[in-house]
């Protein structure tokens, strides 16, 4: 009974078994998804295992049916045997590829055999310089003809990183598109990312703010390592390097990690808001890469790719926690640095899970790591260029703060020889007729003197008001000192600004300002006029004949207007 028992449950365990396998693989079909299900995995446990081994083992039934499509052994797994059968039921042989879309194996060796004869074998990996790989691909790519028949391909793959392993059959036509999107979304991708690039790059030399280097060098971080765990570096910047290669993905994401530290310290200020956190971070900084940079003399690639993960993992941590930190004690930006962060976090862990078999592996699963750290770029930027407006708006504000006389609100002697000089250039070449007026309020010492100087400023805001009112368009006015103001007309005539400066002093003359007692006091002002008849070359000396003609109304009488005729 118990025999009979023990061969039914053998029995049913061999059943599942063989259920849980898929069928061979159809040389005349298309699979457009990986082909994880149609393979079998053996690990064995010593490294001199060699093809007899994994033929004699595969025949035996040590082979287990993989569960997903998409394979993964995690960090620093033993080498692994993969078994597929694939049939060719067409009399004429099929020509078809298998892709392992993965470029940061160390070692792939792939064995076809017909009735348990080797009948072909390719050797690649990052081991090898990329000019030895049979097809040029930025991935692992092996064509084979499969002739009539079934054909048992054994493949073995050894490798320090994730071992990841998303296989795919196709033939060339197919492929062929693959790369065509392939290349379409990566070339949109790296020519934002490089735009972004070079846009901040001519503010940091224009402007010389930190803020724009740091954020140019985070962003060719992550392009630098994008290149190196996508294929596209190994098959275009370090073909002949598989050493570099090999240690790219563990130091670049080191160097991601510290750009990206740098650059939000420096957009969050950090280190004027909290210089003791500004520090240990730093420090921390300076431990990651050096930890990393020892790992590597001691050749340990598994221990400097775990410590690059946790230090990117910090980064994103750290950036969340800022950003939400800065956000209350009211940083607006940190809104931008913070939804950034959000989205490149969710798109590593979608496409962590999707590498992991947790959720569907499909090519935006794969890719949403990208997706999101384009996003996170775009977002970056779109806040430095409303800092960079807000910024620009405030040095404008305080430099035309700076050209205006608080009192009055119009130019001071700055902002007036700014505004006129390049006109007065122009009325030279042109020798257009250009006038100055100057006027002085009279008795201004009196009215500080007996009413006091809130009123004496009453009275300079009540006559600047006036002039504003009465200057013309593109006539350009200022307080010139004290009482003193100034009026420059371009394209006007002697004459014609004689008779402005008596619509002002008639103006003038008709305000009236109150004391604090409620007495009336009446308003006058001197005027002196002056024009570039005489053909003076500098405009000081214009303004100095329009002086000596106000000095000339004091000595009149005040309260009129004085121009040289002669």
């Amino acid at each position: 009974m118990k025999r009979t028992f023990l061969l039914l449950s053998l029995a049913l365990v061999a059943m599942i078994s063989s259920l849980s396998a898929k069928a061979a693989i159809q040389a005349t079909e298309v699979y457009p998804a990986a082909i994880g299900q149609y393979i079998q995995i053996f690990q064995p446990d010593g490294s001199d295992f060699n093809v007899h081994d994994a033929l004699r083992a595969f025949k035996s039934g040590r082979f287990r049916p993989s569960q997903s499509e998409v394979m993964n052994f995690g960090i620093g797994a033993r080498p692994v045997w993969l078994a597929l059968e694939i049939i060719n039921a067409q009399p004429e042989p099929m020509a078809r590829k298998l892709l392992v879309e993965n470029a940061w194996l160390d070692k792939i060796d792939v064995f076809f055999l017909r009735e348990a004869q080797l009948v072909n074998s390719f050797h690649t990996g990052d081991s090898l310089p990329f000019a030895q790989r049979p097809v040029d691909h930025r991935f692992f790519v092996i064509e084979h003809a499969f002739t009539h028949g079934e054909t048992l391909v054994l493949i073995r793959v050894e490798a320090d990183d994730a071992m990841v392993l998303p296989i795919y059959f196709t033939d060339a036509g197919q492929l062929a598109n693959k790369d065509l999107l392939d290349a379409y979304s990566y070339g949109l991708m790296y020519g934002a990312i490089l735009a972004l690039v070079a846009y901040n790059l001519v503010l940091y030399v224009g402007l010389r703010i930190n803020t724009y280097l740091l954020y140019s060098i985070f962003l060719l971080s992550f392009i630098a390592l994008n290149l190196a765990y996508t294929g596209h570096g190994y098959q275009w910047l370090w073909p002949e390097s598989p050493f570099w290669q090999r240690w790219a993905s563990a130091i670049l994401m080191a160097a991601g990690a510290t750009g990206g530290f740098a650059f939000m310290l420096q957009f969050l200020d950090i280190k004027q808001t909290w210089p003791r956190l500004y520090r240990l971070i730093v420090i921390g900084c300076i431990g990651f890469c050096v930890s990393v940079l020892v790992a590597m003399l001691l050749d340990e690639l598994v221990i400097a790719l775990l410590i690059s993960i946790v230090f990117i993992f910090s980064f994103y941590v750290a950036a969340v926690i800022l950003g939400i930190v800065s956000l209350r004690i009211g940083n607006e930006f940190a809104k931008y640095f913070l939804i950034a962060s959000i989205l490149t976090i969710c798109g590593g862990i979608i496409t962590a899970n999707a590498v992991w078999g947790v959720i569907p592996f499909s090519e935006l699963t794969y890719r949403a790591a990208d997706i999101g750290m384009t996003l996170d770029a775009v977002l970056l930027a779109l806040a430095l260029a409303a800092r960079f407006n807000i910024t620009q708006g405030e040095k404008l504000a305080a430099e035309k703060m700076a050209g205006i006389d608080l009192l009055t609100n119009l130019n001071n002697r700055r902002s007036f020889y700014k505004y006129v000089q390049p006109i007065w250039s122009i009325s030279l070449r042109s020798k257009s007729n250009t006038s100055v007026i100057m006027l002085d309020i009279d008795d201004f010492k009196l009215i500080n003197d007996s009413y006091g100087h809130a009123l004496g400023d009453r009275v300079l805001v009540k006559l600047a008001e006036a002039l504003q009112k009465e200057a013309r368009s593109g006539d350009i006015l200022a307080r010139w000192g004290g009482e003193e103001f100034l009026i420059f007309l371009p394209e006007t005539r002697l004459q014609d600004a004689v008779t402005i400066a008596e619509r002002v002093r008639n103006k003038i003359g008709s305000m009236q300002v109150s004391s604090a007692k409620g007495e009336k006091l009446a308003i006058s002002a001197s005027f002196g006029v002056a024009s570039n008849q005489d053909d003076y070359v500098l405009l000081d000396e214009l303004i100095a004949n329009a002086d000596q003609q106000l000095y000339r109304a004091k000595k009149q009488g005040r309260n009129c207007v004085c121009a040289d005729f002669s």
